[in-house]
């Protein structure tokens, strides 16, 4: 059950991910990561009242991991303003769950068997090639050294805080965590909210009701977690890359590269080896 809502998770994250990014073509990256925060801090707040129980020591995570969650929007969009995305997006994506393994094993001390471990190199890879495999070309090497790197790298930590620190609530309070999360990183980012055009004004709607999205999703991550290990919800959960990408070729009708079909294929068998770790 716990690798179900694990799946589910990453299914949610990931078409919160797709709708923004479509948004992305008409309204300004920041003013959706608002709105996206927003959404998701009043749809939390709402399901948390209602099915959640308070805990004193929410207030502390859900606004450190808030905190890590604007940042990892702040610097995703930032890095996507001004160097390629075929590096920002994988170098974020990787490093996020890097980071977060490493905070799993160092301070949650989980000691994964073999298989899951197994499941987790092919994982790295997989989300490194699903989001594009990092093609670049020679004119952008400079770019790429001094933005899209750092500025992935950066995102990465950021959300991978965000999965750690929301990781730290309890299970009876995850949902006031994640009100708080989402609550707080919409307060971090509003100093970047930029005035548009009134054509625009239909536009935060949609942002708002893809934050909605995100915290459903990160619901079923905090619920992932009972009954096994941290580090496979996370590993799991951040294969939502996943999820644009196929949706694109559905919806858009964008051709699927082949690093990523081999990055789709890499995907499903970490799944079925994680899978077969926890089991």
């Amino acid at each position: 059950m716990s690798i179900v809502l694990a799946l589910s998770a990453m299914l949610l994250l990931g078409s919160t991910h797709f709708i923004n990014g479509l948004l992305a073509h008409f309204y300004p990256p920041l003013n959706i990561g608002f709105y996206t925060h927003l959404g998701g801090a009043l749809v939390s707040l709402a399901v948390a009242l209602l099915f959640s129980t308070w805990e004193p020591d929410t207030w502390k995570w859900g606004t450190l991991a808030g905190l890590g969650s604007a940042l990892g929007a702040l610097l995703l969009y930032k890095g996507l303003s001004q160097a390629p995305f075929a590096i920002v997006v994988p170098v974020s994506a990787v490093s996020m769950v890097t980071i977060a393994l490493g905070l799993s094993l160092v301070f949650l001390g989980e000691r994964p068997n073999a298989w899951v471990w197994l499941g987790v190199m092919i994982a790295l890879p997989a989300i490194w090639l699903t989001t594009g495999g990092g093609r670049i070309n020679k004119g952008q090497v400079s770019s790429i050294i001094r933005t899209g790197l750092l500025f992935g790298l950066g995102a990465g930590l950021g959300f991978s805080l965000q999965l750690h620190f929301l990781g730290q609530v309890p299970d009876h309070a995850a949902l006031y965590g994640i009100a708080l999360c989402m609550l707080n990183g919409a307060v971090c980012l509003l100093p970047f909210y930029q005035r548009t055009k009134p054509a625009q004004i239909r536009l935060p709607l949609f942002s708002t009701m893809a934050g909605g999205i995100s915290a459903l999703g990160l619901t079923l991550y905090a619920l992932s977690r009972q009954g096994q290990l941290t580090i496979i919800s996370i590993v799991i959960v951040s294969m939502y890359p996943l999820i644009p990408v196929v949706f694109g070729s559905l919806v858009r009708k964008e051709a699927v590269s082949g690093t990523s079909m081999v990055g789709i294929a890499l995907s499903i068998v970490a799944t079925m080896l994680i899978v077969a770790g926890n089991g």
